[in-house]
């Protein structure tokens, strides 16, 4: 059996003719079907779809009269044998995206077909049990070790100032300061700010400031480790 190829219009398409039974084809097969007693030769099914790669195959069993396939879109050029060479059926691969008419050159007013070749769907997604978690990773090989120790506040000086005081310190590491000015027992003031490391102060202004205050400066580091508390007295004039 002979064996056909062509590039259709600048597309990549290779029809390959088959000598193969059409048992072995993988895709779609169409049938010639005669109308001996009026004009109704037919391809059945007259459309069908493939996917890229995939195959059709075109067959004549039964048939009394001469049929063959016939391209009459411009993406491929393919003309097989008549049937009545040799019964054969035909077998064409498609490597290309496209829709590919064809006819049966003799009885070309009925007997009209398509070829439409797409890409295949991309596979469905893994089941859920199969499927990545941000949690699916190898165990760490150095482990975090706890932060236990408590930030450490130093050198805590306060002064007085206008209307209020500053507070000094010193401390060895990030940590929110609390600082609290009191008078007989009662709170009248508490300032709290975020410091990094090192030598820091808070001023504190209040026109109502007067008179002599117990000042309590203590520090949380973000462990949520507390300092000792520093108490110190100052007076505002």
């Amino acid at each position: 059996m002979r064996r056909h190829s062509a590039l259709g219009s600048g597309l990549a398409a290779l029809i390959a003719l088959a000598a193969a039974p059409a048992a072995s084809a993988q895709g779609p097969v169409i049938q010639a079907v005669d109308d001996l007693a009026g004009p109704n030769n037919r391809w059945e099914p007259s459309a069908v779809t493939v996917n890229v790669g995939g195959t059709v195959t075109w067959r004549y069993d039964g048939m009394l009269l001469a049929h063959n396939v016939k391209s009459t879109s411009a993406n491929w050029d393919v003309d097989t044998p008549t049937s009545t060479q040799d019964g054969r059926p035909v077998t064409l691969s498609f490597s290309a995206e496209g829709t590919y008419d064809f006819v049966c050159k003799f009885h070309a007013d009925t007997m009209k077909g398509t070829v439409t070749v797409g890409t295949p769907p991309p596979p469905p997604p893994p089941p859920l049990s199969e499927q990545p978690f941000p949690n699916d990773q190898q165990a760490p090989t150095v482990l975090d070790v706890a932060d236990w120790s408590p930030p450490r506040l130093s050198r805590v000086r306060v002064a007085a100032v206008r209307n209020g005081a500053r507070v000094r310190m010193r401390l060895s590491e990030r940590a929110r300061v609390r600082v609290r000015f009191k008078r007989a027992g009662i709170v009248i003031r508490t300032e709290r700010r975020t410091f990094r490391k090192g030598v820091r102060s808070l001023t504190v202004r209040d026109p109502r400031m007067r008179g002599s205050y117990q000042v309590e400066v203590v520090a949380r580091d973000l462990a949520g480790n507390r300092s000792r508390m520093k108490r110190l007295r100052v007076r505002v004039p």
